[in-house]
């Protein structure tokens, strides 16, 4: 991860969503940048929305959808674990963008439930992935404590929200303007 700017995301931070929009932008243009699922609640089952939350979303909205994602409030936030299980295999292969914003699209746009292995097996099938391996995947438990094991070291090493960048190993906020990102990626 030296190499590149690497963003810290989970599907259901409004802020995370946006960065994910912009960064991915970067990302097919051609900056190092690499994507890091991180649980934002790290526990498993699904929260209330409360109202700091309702409030990011509110004044995300605009933003999310200069960047061509509409967010809409969810009915709650569901444990994300499998959902990053997913991600971080889909960084393995070459539909790596479409699936992170299938993922993303998936939980804003359309409400669907990103905790469920028949959902994310679907969302991974359209976005180009074998739906086999990917059901296979999320079917293992070991897959699921490797990806949190991965995360609490993430955690001990400073990172304790999303979004965050991670550049030159300094940890700076995430939601950050593509001239900012760019800056960032010059300097790795």
């Amino acid at each position: 991860m030296s190499d590149a700017v690497t963003l810290f995301h989970d599907p259901t931070s409004p802020a995370a969503a946006v960065a994910v929009m912009r960064l991915t932008a970067l990302a097919r243009e051609g900056l190092p940048i690499a994507f890091e699922g991180f649980e934002a609640i790290g526990i498993d089952m699904a929260m209330p929305v409360d109202l700091d939350t309702l409030a990011v979303i509110d004044r995300l909205t605009p933003v999310a959808a200069a960047e061509g994602l509409s967010l809409r409030r969810p009915r709650s936030l569901p444990p994300t674990g499998l959902a990053h299980v997913l991600l971080a295999h889909g960084e393995t292969t070459e539909r790596a963008h479409e699936l992170r914003l299938a993922v993303y699209r998936a939980f804003w746009e359309q409400q669907r439930t990103i905790d469920d292995i028949e959902t994310l097996v679907h969302i991974a099938d359209d976005a180009g992935l074998d739906r086999t391996a990917v059901g296979d995947l999320l079917s293992d438990r070991v897959a699921l404590a490797s990806r949190r094991r991965l995360m609490a070291t993430h955690r001990r090493d400073g990172v304790g929200g999303v979004p965050v960048i991670l550049a030159s190993r300094t940890l700076v906020p995430g939601l950050l303007d593509t001239d900012q990102v760019r800056a960032l990626a010059a300097a790795v």
